[in-house]
C-alpha cells in the first residue's frame, strides 16, 4: 500500500509540467526581403517559441540618418535582458530594447511596447513594465496539485 502511494506521488511530480513563456522569435536585417518579423511575427512556422526564460524581448536598431531607417530587429527570449524598455543612442544609431513577461508580448514595431502601440504611444523615452508570472508561479502549481490529490487518496483509505 505504501509503495502505491509512493508511485502515485512520483508519477504526479513527473506529469505535472507547467508551460513556459511563449515569445515571438525571429530576426530581420535591413536588406532582407522577407519582413514578416517586423510586420507580422508569428505567421511563419517556428516564429513562436515556448521559452524556458523569464522575458520576451525586442531589440531594434535604427539608423539616425536617414531617421528611423531599420538596420536590424530581433525578437527572442532571455532570463536577463540587456536593458528593460530603454532607448540607447550613439552618433549613428538608436537602439530600442523592449522586455515583457507575458505570452507573446514582444509584438509591435519595437519603438514602443505593443500594449502602448494599441493604446497610443507615450513616446520612445517612456519606461514600460509588463508584469507577468515569475518562474516560481508554475512551481506552486506543480507541487500543490499532487499534494492535494495524495491527501484525497490518503483520506479515502483512512476511513
Amino acid at each position: 500500500m505504501k509503495n502505491i502511494f509512493l508511485l502515485i506521488f512520483t508519477v504526479f511530480f513527473l506529469i505535472a509540467k507547467t508551460s513556459g513563456l511563449k515569445c515571438y522569435t525571429c530576426s530581420l536585417k535591413e536588406d532582407d526581403s522577407d519582413t514578416h518579423c517586423l510586420d507580422n511575427p508569428g505567421t511563419v512556422e517556428g516564429d513562436i517559441t515556448d521559452c524556458d526564460k523569464k522575458y520576451c524581448t525586442i531589440v531594434r536598431q535604427d539608423y539616425k540618418d536617414p531617421r528611423g531607417k531599420l538596420q536590424s530587429m530581433t525578437r527572442s527570449c532571455t532570463d536577463v535582458p540587456i536593458y528593460i524598455n530603454q532607448v540607447v543612442e550613439d552618433e549613428t544609431h538608436r537602439q530600442y530594447f523592449r522586455s515583457c513577461r507575458t505570452d507573446l508580448c514582444n509584438l509591435g514595431t519595437g519603438h514602443s511596447n505593443a500594449q502602448d502601440e494599441a493604446r497610443g504611444s507615450f513616446g520612445d523615452k517612456s519606461t514600460i513594465y509588463c508584469p507577468g508570472t515569475d518562474e516560481s508561479g508554475g512551481t506552486l502549481v506543480t507541487v500543490t496539485v499532487p499534494i492535494i490529490i495524495i491527501s484525497i487518496f490518503l483520506g479515502q483509505f483512512a476511513r
